[in-house]
């Protein structure tokens, strides 16, 4: 397997900021191996929106698409709530800690 790319996010997640993120999960999603996953590090997330979550979802089906896997990494109630609300987190595979991955990172939002 090739290396994980990894996309740190910190800060707000939400309609403002959604557009920003999209573009370096694009990229992400674009320069990643199959199967390697793109990995989504949301543990510095303050907010989760409505728009974000959608985006995550978007971008796990354009990783399915392409052979890969998105993985959700995120361990605070202001990211996991509205994940648990929705009844996604087994859709969005999320784990609580960053796995162990030869990786290439990203920066997200700041």
């Amino acid at each position: 397997m090739g290396a994980a790319v990894v996309v740190h996010v910190a800060g707000e997640l939400d309609r403002v900021t959604a557009d920003e993120l999209s573009g370096c999960l694009t990229e992400a999603v674009e320069s990643v191996n199959p199967p390697a996953p793109v990995v989504v590090d949301l543990t510095e997330v303050t907010f989760l929106g409505a728009c974000g979550i959608s985006l995550l979802l978007d971008h796990q089906d354009l990783c399915l698409r392409r052979g890969s896997a998105l993985v959700v990494v995120a361990n605070t109630p202001a990211v996991l709530r509205p994940l648990q609300v929705l009844e996604l987190m087994n859709v969005l595979g999320v784990r609580s800690f960053l796995p162990e991955f030869t990786s290439s990172e990203v920066s997200g939002l700041a």
